[in-house]
């Protein structure tokens, strides 16, 4: 049930993935590229986890599942960007002068080298069992063993340090987009998808903090898509 689960979750990741790259096209906005370079990761991510029953515990299932977490630590810092240029598309007056997105890349790039680890190197996997789900994670929870003592149970899991500044800054940015424009969407999306990224894994599972990503990343794409087009609009009219 939870594998075909994410094979769905990951056929709506491919259809939002396909949206951006078109407004990205249509747009030529530098913000929708590199949303379009986060979001490609979540399909072949949910498609993997709903693989994981059939392919069953394996050396292949491994090695494909490492790039998933070395893309998630260098993903995190680019979302700092994305916050700053979607301050900036959306006219709030902090993020106009040019050395702002210029100081935010600073931080972000400061952010993944002190990450470097996690990004470069190959991480340690074990096998985590959920229902009738299979994946391969850095530390696995006591509930999500597959085999009684297996290796991997209780092992501290590294969480990026710039996650701790982005998805803040995502939602105070929401939160300022909405104030300024009325638009509430971004704002509304980070705080839906937090909200499913906080549920404990070890009651609900692996599921919901997929949703999660997917809706954060819907909610990011809209923005951007929404001021894109506004942009656009003006432009014309001053022609």
């Amino acid at each position: 049930m939870y594998s075909i689960l994410m094979f769905v979750l990951s056929a709506a990741d491919t259809v939002l993935l396909i949206y951006t790259v078109r407004e990205w096209w249509r747009l030529k906005l530098p913000v929708l590229g590199l949303l379009a370079f986060l979001i490609l990761a979540l399909p072949y991510d949910t498609a993997l986890v709903g693989a994981g029953r059939y392919l069953g515990i394996s050396p292949g299932l491994e090695v494909a599942s490492g790039p998933r977490f070395m893309l998630f630590h260098l993903s995190v810092p680019l979302t700092l960007i994305v916050a700053a240029s979607l301050a900036r598309l959306a006219g709030l007056r902090f993020a106009q002068p040019r050395w702002f997105i210029g100081a935010v890349c600073v931080l972000a790039t400061a952010l993944a080298v002190a990450d470097w680890q996690h990004i470069v190197l190959w991480p340690s996997l074990y096998p985590a069992c959920w229902a009738d789900t299979l994946r391969y994670v850095p530390s696995v929870l006591e509930s999500q063993g597959c085999t009684p003592g297996q290796p991997g149970i209780g092992v501290p899991g590294a969480f990026p340090l710039a996650g701790v500044i982005a998805l803040p800054a995502l939602l105070i940015v929401g939160a300022l987009i909405g104030r300024r424009t009325g638009w509430w969407w971004l704002f509304i999306g980070m705080a839906v998808g937090l909200v499913f990224l906080g549920l404990p894994p070890s009651r609900v599972g692996p599921l919901p903090g997929f949703v999660g990503d997917a809706i954060n990343m819907v909610a990011m794409v809209a923005t951007a898509v929404h001021f894109g087009r506004r942009q656009a609009v003006d432009a014309r009219n001053i022609r």
